[in-house]
C-alpha cells in the first residue's frame, strides 16, 4: 500500500516547523532574513527562504512549492499563491455615505 503524498499548504509547513523544534524566524536566523521575509515566502516565491524552509524539514522544495520550483529547484513560476476563497470583501455602503456626507 502507496502512501498518499503530503499536501502542504502554509499551515502544515508551519507546523512541521514547529514539531521539528524550529519556527520561521529561527530558520530565517540562519540565512540572514527577516522573520517577515519567512512568512512572506509562504506566500510568493523568494528562493533563499523557500530553499532554507525545505532544509529545514528535510523536504526538497519542489515537494512544498510544485508550483513555483522545478524538480532542480529553479524557479518556474513568480505567481503567488490563491487564496482559497477568492470572494471579494464588501465595503461598507454606510461607511462611503458617512464620509460623503461629512465632507
Amino acid at each position: 500500500m502507496s502512501a498518499s503524498p503530503q499536501i502542504w499548504d502554509r499551515h502544515a509547513i508551519v507546523a512541521e516547523l514547529r514539531r521539528h523544534r524550529s519556527s520561521l524566524a529561527a530558520v530565517g536566523r540562519t540565512v540572514g532574513l527577516s522573520r517577515q521575509s519567512m512568512y512572506w515566502a509562504l506566500f510568493k516565491p523568494h528562493r533563499r527562504a523557500n530553499m532554507a524552509i525545505a532544509a529545514a524539514l528535510g523536504v526538497r522544495v519542489c515537494e512544498l512549492w510544485p508550483e513555483w520550483f522545478d524538480a532542480d529547484g529553479k524557479l518556474i513560476s513568480c505567481a503567488p499563491r490563491l487564496r482559497r476563497s477568492s470572494k471579494p470583501i464588501p465595503r461598507s455602503v454606510r461607511a462611503s455615505s458617512e464620509r460623503s456626507a461629512a465632507a
